[in-house]
């Protein structure tokens, strides 16, 4: 119990940092905005910013950042309702929901291209993690090598994130996630059946 005064007090701390730049994004372009405007916006010491972020970036989409918050929840809770696999898809497209205010903001930013490629970054290792129950042996590699289906897997749920957005998340997550099963499990059941079978 001892913790919980300081953890109340570092989660209020990246609050108000967060909301700084949140803030700061509608005002002005992301590579505009410096970490001390985002200090002074916020009203902390500068020593605070750093205990809690290398940098605005690490801010925007870092383990503790924006992008990613509650990240780890929706994962866990879409994961375990689910009961999703390694190639459903539904939990990233309730992630991307619930961040669609935040996006929106960045929509036109070069903060846009940068959350793009860490989301990329999370789905890819998420998609490597679901993949580890097919490893391969030696003899299975000519088949179709793992890395490869797991960069399809990460690229073609990218592709179909950035489609939705674009169209204004109008479809459900839901409806999304069965668009991407139809585009691509197919394919890569018949696969991984070969090369287990």
């Amino acid at each position: 119990m001892e913790h919980a005064p300081r953890d109340r007090r570092i989660r209020r701390s990246q609050q108000l940092l967060q909301n700084a730049l949140l803030v700061l994004l509608k005002e002005k372009r992301y590579e505009d905005i410096s970490v001390q405007e985002i200090i002074e916006r916020a009203d902390v010491a500068r020593s605070t910013f750093y205990v809690h972020y290398v940098d605005k970036d690490d801010l925007l989409t870092g383990t503790h950042g924006i992008f990613a918050e509650n990240l780890d929840q929706q994962l866990t809770a879409h994961s375990a309702q689910l009961g999703a696999s390694a190639f459903s898809s539904q939990t990233w497209f309730y992630h991307i929901q619930a961040q669609g205010d935040i996006l929106k903001v960045i929509a036109k930013d070069s903060a846009m291209e940068l959350a793009m490629k860490t989301l990329r970054g999370m789905i890819h290792r998420s998609v490597q993690e679901g993949m580890q129950a097919h490893k391969q042996t030696d003899q299975d590699a000519h088949i179709m090598p793992l890395t490869l289906l797991e960069d399809y897997l990460a690229d073609t749920l990218m592709t179909l994130i950035k489609w939705w957005f674009r169209d204004g998340m109008k479809k459900t997550p839901e409806q999304m996630d069965a668009i991407f099963q139809q585009l691509v499990m197919p394919g890569i059941s018949a696969v991984l059946s070969k090369q287990t079978g």
